[in-house]
């Protein structure tokens, strides 16, 4: 089944879900619930909004842009609410993942699921709507993107070196107060591993040429192109998980007061915040990123 077909049949099914729950009562969620978004009928409101969305893309010749920006509203609405989607995929990653909460996994997983297809769809109409390239999305006007192999502009380093420094100012805090677990554990040694790649060679591989181009210490590979997704994919998984958890779930707590008297003022100042400019460094600079690798499109003559 295409998948203009098979997003609004699942939008579907989630929405008659969470019809059901809103009215029968929706079934025990561990850790937070489904998700930090309340209202019972808050995701059915934004699944059917992106039903509608996918429903006007094939048929909005006339207002083209009205399915692209309810799109764009309902799909990212869609990933939001579901973003503790990440959280499992953390969870099952280190060992966590408790299994009385499958419910919330699967339904977050088809939350994820139909916003990304939702995006993707939005995408394609944004394209037909602008007369651009359905594949690349390029343009007889526009400019070819940056060469593969050429510099970052200012905003991609600010954004890379702003997830350096946040990934840091959290990686302090905790030095400072006290690691809570050993070290030597392996479970903790894949952490600090995970850790500081996502925090330090991530965000410098998104804007340095040794990102897209193997450096010539990597010997097999030295001269050939990086595949983009190898960078791509935890840029944009790592970026969206912290800016939307910290960013959304940590503000709103720090905003209310209620991380409570187990760390000083000062830790939360430095965690929030710095989990918080990680993401949101890594997404910007990860937006050069997937302009910047955007391989040839046979099918125009400006690619």
């Amino acid at each position: 089944m295409p998948l203009r077909r098979l997003t609004p049949f699942l939008l579907a099914v989630y929405a008659a879900i969470h019809v059901w729950w809103a009215v029968a009562g929706a079934p025990d969620f561990d850790s937070f619930g489904e998700s930090f978004i309340p209202g019972a009928w808050t995701p059915v409101a934004i699944a059917v909004a992106a039903l509608a969305a996918n429903l006007l893309f094939p048929r909005a010749s006339r207002r083209p842009w009205a399915g692209v920006v309810l799109g764009w509203a309902a799909g990212g609405g869609m990933v939001l609410y579901s973003f503790m989607f990440m959280l499992d995929l953390a969870s099952m990653l280190f060992g966590e993942f408790a299994a009385a909460d499958r419910t919330g996994f699967l339904i977050r997983g088809l939350g994820v699921t139909c916003g990304l297809l939702t995006v993707l769809g939005t995408i394609a109409a944004q394209r037909r709507a602008r007369g651009a390239c359905p594949r690349c999305g390029r343009s007889p006007a526009a400019h070819p993107g940056a060469p593969w192999a050429g510099p970052a502009p200012w905003w991609a380093y600010a954004g890379a070196y702003g997830a350096l420094a946040g990934a840091a100012a959290r990686l302090a805090a905790e030095l400072l107060v006290g690691l809570p677990w050993s070290p030597t554990e392996p479970a903790v040694i894949v952490f600090l591993v995970v850790y500081l790649a996502a925090g330090s060679l991530l965000p410098l591989a998104l804007a340095h040429r040794w990102g897209r181009i193997w450096p010539r210490w990597v010997v097999p590979l030295a001269g050939r192109k990086v595949p983009r997704w190898v960078v791509l994919v935890p840029a944009f998984l790592v970026g969206s998980g912290l800016a939307a958890y910290f960013g959304l779930v940590g503000g709103t707590y720090m905003i209310r007061g209620e991380f409570g008297s187990e760390y000083p003022a000062w830790w939360t100042l430095m965690v929030i915040p710095g989990y918080t400019v990680w993401g949101l460094g890594l997404l910007v600079a990860a937006v050069f990123y997937l302009e910047a690798t955007k391989p040839p499109c046979p099918e125009t003559s400006w690619a």
